[in-house]
């Protein structure tokens, strides 16, 4: 099957120039919903990396003790706490009172298992005319049947197997071909992560060839999800979005531990894609 290689002219395609007269919101209001007691620095990991790939804004609405460990991370995150230890349905109204505020929506990026999160999940992707990524915990409870053309679902080989019923092979062919079908069939976005990324909007299909046997450290995958939110949040293709943040968060990812190794962390790449971002963008 037939496929692109992602390179580094897809940034020179989302970065473009700025007009003099833009101003804060223009690029991109991203709200993260997720965190729990036990996952606390993962929404703080998607909207860092959302704001470093180019987001004006990034709200969290997390879990009290995930909402104050996300606040001290930096004083540029908005961070509304919630009651109880994990997202339940309860908070509903209040993730739709902000969700009339953002322009792109993150969800299940530490959210946990351990209440109503499937409700809540579903309730909030049926109900919210917005555009969405899912990753993580959110794909393990996600109704596939919402799925659409305005979600972009970034799951790991297991996480995909759970969402969709079928395990990815690290076979390449094999691999894009279940991704574009599976994209197809549900008329959704997918970023299938791994040593090869393959992306796919059921009827092209891209694989990204930059990352490292080093990234397996917990929190990229976050990163991944912001940085792709940040680059939505600019007025980009969803598509577009998930092949630019698949290449930056693995060259990034790759170009860090060429000297770190085991040492790389999610927050390296936070940092450090600024250099990824400014060496192809526009002439």
């Amino acid at each position: 099957m037939s496929y692109s290689v992602i390179n580094n002219t897809y940034l020179r395609k989302i970065y473009r120039r700025r007009e003099n007269w833009v101003h804060k919101g223009n690029f991109g209001k991203i709200l993260v919903i997720g965190g729990s007691s036990q996952y606390t620095g993962s929404p703080a990991l998607v909207a860092l990396a959302a704001l470093r790939a180019g987001a004006d804004v990034a709200k969290i609405l997390a879990p009290k003790r995930a909402a104050d460990a996300c606040a001290s991370f930096s004083p540029e995150l908005i961070s509304i706490p919630l009651k109880g230890d994990y997202v339940s349905y309860d908070d509903l109204d209040l993730i739709k009172e902000n969700a009339t505020w953002a322009n792109i929506i993150t969800i299940g990026n530490g959210i946990g298992e351990g209440g109503d999160q499937k409700t809540l999940v579903n309730s909030v992707v049926k109900e919210l005319k917005k555009k969405f990524i899912v990753d993580a915990d959110g794909l393990k409870v996600l109704d596939k049947e919402l799925l659409g053309s305005n979600i972009l679902v970034t799951p790991n080989i297991h996480e995909f197997d759970i969402l969709f019923g079928a395990k990815p092979s690290n076979n390449i062919e094999e691999r894009v071909s279940l991704v574009r079908e599976k994209a197809r069939q549900y008329s959704t976005n997918i970023l299938l992560k791994g040593h090869v990324d393959v992306v796919s909007d059921g009827e092209h299909v891209f694989v990204n060839k930059t990352n490292s046997v080093y990234m397996t450290k917990g929190g990229t995958g976050d990163v991944l999800t912001g940085i792709c939110a940040g680059i939505m949040g600019q007025g980009n293709k969803i598509i577009d979005s998930a092949c630019a943040g698949a290449f930056i968060n693995g060259y990034t990812g790759r170009s860090i531990a060429k000297t770190k190794r085991e040492a790389l962390s999610p927050m390296d790449i936070i940092n450090e894609m600024y250099l990824t971002t400014t060496k192809w963008r526009y002439q």
